[in-house]
């Protein structure tokens, strides 16, 4: 059971301070527009199938009102401003009736100061595709917010510019109107990423994705947002955020020998939940991964979280995907054990933890040993998406639908392309992230290696598909650069 090390806060309390106070009131700014297309290839399907509504916090505006005048600097430290941080600046935008899936395009390597990240939405009936901003070297995580109006997402910026800061918390309207930053997070001395491994990767079901080691979510009611941040390979700090205000506060301060605690994401506005996993540079076997859930009205002593264990599991030799139902009400917990022929199981449980039900468990078969259930995502209150993987040198999937109630077996939606990878796990899970907000469509992201030269390159795909069934569409794809799936929205 993964523990608060209380006797270390005094240790790294310096790390906490240096945290809040690095930020400067440099007018640190990156390259920002909007408008215009992308120049990706385009496809359309008709969407059909049952319909699901995801959550709002606030009644469809029938009218946009036009966004002021917003600020992308760095905010400035202040007695009056202790932390850098800028509320948010919102006004309502009228929605519409047509699907759009929203998506990330980094442009080009990182690396260099010619790469632009950029969010794109496209409409799926009229296959029209639009740039909503265009922001830093790349941007590195988004999410789409419950109402559908705007979007969230951490930029990195351009380190020659901007050698103070390692990410940018920003949101913009989803017509591209109202660019701003919220919150800059500050360069900290942390590990960097070298070798085979890195100190900030772990385990489990969720790691950072890269450097900087940093991440967001944004909770339901749209009020706040969970950050997080990993200090030398050792700390996991996590911060709150109040956008309407701009207060930040402590959430958890984490520390065990050989763990990492990440946020996943929200279940309703006032718990989310956490996952504790082994770090990637303690080698094997690894600690079990934990999903907590904290309350963060309840929680304020970083040291001594409100939290309640919810799933424990053992991650060696086992792949764990989790997802809670549309109504908040259950969490499903997919394993593929992998230590023999593959077993995979789904459960469910309360979502705030409790006896579980096993609603769908498999033997590979003695042609497909390896044959498992990648991950699982909830598409209604009563049916999961599931991927369905082969073996790995064949790189075979399957797309499928499973009742939640453990009655029938998977019906297979799509036998996706061989040869690729693809993937139902986002930074930023959501129930709108994946699922259309008509609940006809899904969306997922798909890999594989091209030979460029001596090298090997890879090539990402964004698609979408009927949950009645179908071939997948590609919406995207990028071989210099990279395309991620960020949500759906209806324009």
């Amino acid at each position: 059971m993964s523990m608060i090390a209380r006797s270390t806060v005094r240790t790294i309390s310096w790390l906490v301070v240096f945290f809040c106070l690095i930020l400067t009131g440099c007018s640190a700014s990156i390259s920002i527009s909007g408008g215009g297309g992308s120049g990706l290839q385009q496809a359309t399907a008709t969407p059909t199938g049952p319909a699901q509504h995801p959550p709002t916090s606030t009644p469809a505006p029938r009218k946009s009102v036009p966004m002021p005048v917003t600020q992308t600097s760095c905010p400035g430290i202040s007695p009056t401003n202790p932390f850098g941080t800028r509320p948010a600046v919102m006004r309502p935008l009228a929605l519409g009736s047509h699907q759009n899936l929203v998506y990330i395009y980094n442009e080009g390597q990182s690396q260099t100061s010619t790469a632009h990240g950029h969010l794109v939405r496209y409409d799926v009936t009229t296959g029209q595709r639009v740039t909503i901003i265009t922001s830093g070297l790349l941007i590195s995580e988004a999410q789409v917010s419950a109402d559908g109006q705007w979007i969230m997402f951490l930029s990195l910026p351009d380190p020659q510019r901007d050698p103070n800061h390692a990410a940018l918390l920003q949101m913009v309207r989803m017509d591209g109107q109202g660019l701003q930053t919220l919150y800059c997070f500050p360069k900290l001395p942390y590990t960097p990423k070298g070798g085979a491994f890195s100190a900030f990767e772990g385990r489990g079901i969720i790691s950072y994705t890269g450097y900087p080691p940093v991440r967001f979510a944004w909770s339901p009611d749209e009020r706040h947002v969970l950050l997080s941040a990993d200090l030398q390979g050792t700390t996991s700090l996590m911060t709150l955020l109040d956008i309407r205000t701009g207060n930040l506060r402590q959430l958890l301060l984490y520390t065990q020998f050989c763990a990492i605690a990440i946020p996943l994401t929200w279940l309703n506005s006032s718990q989310a939940y956490i996952v504790t996993e082994s770090r990637v540079t303690c080698g094997s076997p690894p600690l079990p991964m934990n999903l907590y859930l904290i309350d963060v009205n309840k929680s304020t002593n970083p040291a001594n979280p409100v939290w309640n264990d919810v799933i424990e599991e053992n991650v060696r030799f086992t792949e764990v995907a989790v997802d809670t139902s549309p109504d908040g009400s259950r969490l499903f917990v997919s394993t593929c054990e992998r230590s023999g022929p593959a077993i995979s199981t789904i459960v469910s449980e309360p979502a705030v933890g409790g006896s579980q039900t096993t609603i769908y468990r498999q033997l590979a078969s003695a042609q497909n040993p390896e044959s498992c259930v990648e991950s699982i995502r909830a598409a209604t209150t009563r049916t999961l998406l599931v991927l369905m993987s082969g073996a790995p040198y064949q790189a075979t999937f399957q797309l499928a639908v499973l009742s939640s109630d453990g009655h029938g077996q998977p019906r297979v939606l799509a036998n996706l392309e061989q040869g690729s990878s693809y993937s139902l796990d986002q930074a930023v899970p959501a129930l709108w992230s994946l699922i259309s907000r008509d609940g006809h469509l899904y969306a997922m992201t798909g890999s594989k290696p091209l030979a460029y030269g001596n090298n090997l390159i890879e090539e990402t795909t964004v698609f979408y598909g009927s949950l009645s069934g179908g071939k997948p569409v590609a919406v995207a794809t990028a071989s210099n650069g990279t395309v991620d799936v960020v949500g759906w929205t209806a324009l």
